[in-house]
């Protein structure tokens, strides 16, 4: 797949790697590969950022009648009774040792890996294998990331119809637009946060990828304490400790209405809506678009804020704290029984 992009270099490039994975993915689904997922109850199961990038599809494909659940791989043990008819494991590499472990459990034919990377342990082990493109990607994922979730939102369109949205081809144009007109209230509010040194990130469901991912990206990237969660949620006692921390809010009227709460403790929020809402914070609107294009643009804002953030606290985003002892595997005969 080429040297690895810097985190920056991922993001300046991501129009170009989005067409790329909308077209893969397009070629895919025309060649009938995803029929047999149109029948039966899906698992989604995935980590660390492909955890994140199923958040958004699955709440798509429940909210479109199909069975849907979704796992990040470390709470289903060996022996786990069969959970879906069809598993769909995710993982940009294709190495992730947790979501190989599940999958192993079921027929390779129930089997469909999603995978950046389609020469790896996880595209070799099952029946279907849903390519995203083989993009360069950083070491903090960036481009990679978004043309998955490009993968898995198409996929959930042609599962819940047969066809694909009109707005796909045009998604990278819509990410560029939305993250230079926002670029100052980005660069701004990213004082705030450095200044708070944590941040909260919340969503409403359809937003929890963004949410997830935005999370993921402060603690990988700045290093900084950061936490996600849906809205309703964090209504049941987390909100409580506002006031030390900054927040970036997804959604609409009651994501408004969470921001004027944070603010009666002085806490610096970011809303970003595509509806007129009426709230003291910090506001960036984006178009209205269908769930999982719009997660696709909420995280190219949050990259961009998180670069911002690393700028402000003169932080390396692409440099590395611990190595990965055990999370991934470069083939499936290094797989033992699981022990979590």
């Amino acid at each position: 797949m080429g040297p690895q992009l810097t985190f920056a270099e991922g993001t300046a490039q991501q129009s170009q790697g989005l067409r790329q994975a909308v077209a893969e993915v397009q070629g895919w689904l025309d060649e009938g590969r995803a029929e047999t997922l149109r029948q039966g109850s899906l698992l989604l199961v995935g980590i660390g950022a492909s955890d994140a990038a199923t958040a958004t599809p699955a709440h798509v494909l429940r909210a479109g009648g199909v069975v849907t659940y979704r796992s990040n791989a470390g709470d289903i043990p060996s022996g786990t009774p069969r959970l879906a008819d069809h598993y769909l494991g995710v993982s940009q590499g294709g190495r992730s040792r947790e979501t190989i472990q599940v999958l192993s459990a079921v027929p390779a034919e129930n089997r469909y890996a999603v995978v950046n990377n389609t020469d790896s342990p996880l595209a070799g082990m099952s029946g279907t294998v849903l390519g995203v493109g083989n993009v360069t990607d950083s070491r903090m994922s960036s481009v990679a990331f978004s043309a998955t979730v490009v993968a898995l939102g198409m996929l959930a369109d042609h599962v819940l119809t047969g066809s694909t949205d009109r707005g796909w081809v045009d998604l990278g144009e819509a990410c560029d637009t939305a993250v230079a007109s926002a670029d100052d209230v980005l660069h701004e509010f990213a004082g705030h946060i450095a200044k708070a040194g944590m941040v909260d990130v919340v969503g409403r469901a359809p937003s929890l990828t963004a949410a997830q991912q935005g999370a993921l990206l402060f603690r990988e990237g700045p290093f900084l304490p950061s936490t996600f969660m849906d809205t309703r949620s964090y209504l049941h006692g987390p909100m409580d400790c506002a006031g030390p921390t900054s927040h970036v809010l997804f959604g609409r009227e009651r994501e408004g209405l969470l921001a004027g709460q944070l603010d009666e403790q002085h806490a610096p929020v970011l809303l970003v809506t595509d509806r007129p809402v009426q709230s003291p914070a910090t506001t960036i609107t984006i178009p209205e678009l269908p769930a999982c294009q719009r997660a696709v643009v909420e995280v190219a804002l949050l990259q961009r804020l998180v670069i911002h953030v690393g700028a402000v606290l003169g932080r390396d985003l692409d440099a590395s704290v611990f190595r990965r002892l055990d999370t991934k595997i470069d083939s499936t005969d290094e797989l033992t029984g699981s022990d979590w």
